[in-house]
């Protein structure tokens, strides 16, 4: 009996000195369930790549087109030998099989964005509670991780300009990784769609009213900066809401709700401190 509590009492202590895992351990091991499950999707979608070739082979071999079943043939034995798929294996002809491998291409890339992005508020929130504790290398390696989500998996694609953003996508964009975000949206002019969260003169520019944005589920704020020599504004208050009333140069106005969602059109100049839009119109 002795025997037995002095083995309960050496394993209660020893259970004792294990400390809880750091958020820097979670966040890799997010990171690292994030990339089992874009290997995952990857598998099963070049799994069904490598039977819709074999029904392609058939049909043209049915069809007594020898040129076409032999592309299908060489690029099913390349598929076994390095069972990947990119738009440097697409072929001209036959134009069945080009259509198949966009097809496929595109719902894996769609399938593992959509992965990535899924996971990236947690992994920011981890990068956030590290840096606040001051844990800083435990942060760098969260913020590694993250960056080797996005470089691996998701190309930088360069936003259209006036195309309409929503304020968490810029705003979790930028918390992601700024050198990124930089590359996809700073220097275009856009239209970020978000809530009206509050404004006030630019205590650094009194020719600038700043509007702030911001958006459900994610802390933060677009900041959009409108030029008062082209624009004037009020508030008005009716019953219990509170309207900002933006009036143009050349006439017109335009009146958005605090609490609202709204449209805000301005040139992206990235991260100061926050998210910033200058030379701000708004959609009428």
């Amino acid at each position: 009996m002795k025997r037995i509590l002095l083995i309960f009492a050496v394993a209660t202590a020893c259970a004792q000195n294990i400390a809880p895992p750091s958020a820097a351990n979670v966040g890799e091991a997010e990171a690292q369930k994030v990339e089992d499950r874009i290997a995952t999707v990857r598998r099963d979608l070049l799994g069904k790549y490598e039977t819709a070739l074999g029904d392609l082979q058939l049909q043209f071999q049915k069809a007594a087109d020898l040129d076409a079943a032999l592309a299908v043939r060489s690029e099913r034995s390349r598929m076994q030998a390095e069972m990947s798929l990119s738009e440097k294996n697409f072929v001209s002809e036959p134009k069945g099989l080009r259509t198949l491998q966009q097809t496929i291409s595109t719902k894996m890339q769609d399938l593992v964005s959509g992965v990535v992005a899924d996971s990236l508020p947690k992994l920011v929130e981890f990068k956030k509670q590290l840096t606040m504790e001051g844990k800083l290398d435990e942060a760098v390696s969260v913020k590694r991780a993250i960056e080797r989500l996005q470089n691996a998996n998701v190309p930088i694609t360069r936003a259209e300009a006036g195309s309409i953003v929503a304020a968490e996508t810029l705003l979790q964009a930028y918390a992601a990784d700024r050198i990124r975000a930089d590359k996809t949206y700073k220097g275009v002019r856009i239209a970020a769609h978000g809530t009206l969260a509050g404004y006030r003169i630019d205590p650094n520019d009194a020719k600038t009213l700043s509007v702030y944005l911001s958006a459900v589920g994610t802390s933060g704020w677009v900041q959009c900066n409108f030029n008062l020599t082209h624009w004037r504004y009020r508030e008005d208050k009716i019953a219990n809401a509170t309207y900002l009333v933006l009036i143009g140069k050349e006439g017109g106005e335009v009146r958005i709700g605090k609490g609202l969602l709204v449209d805000i059109l301005g040139d992206c100049i990235g991260w100061d401190e926050m998210v910033k839009l200058t030379k701000c119109d708004v959609s009428r």
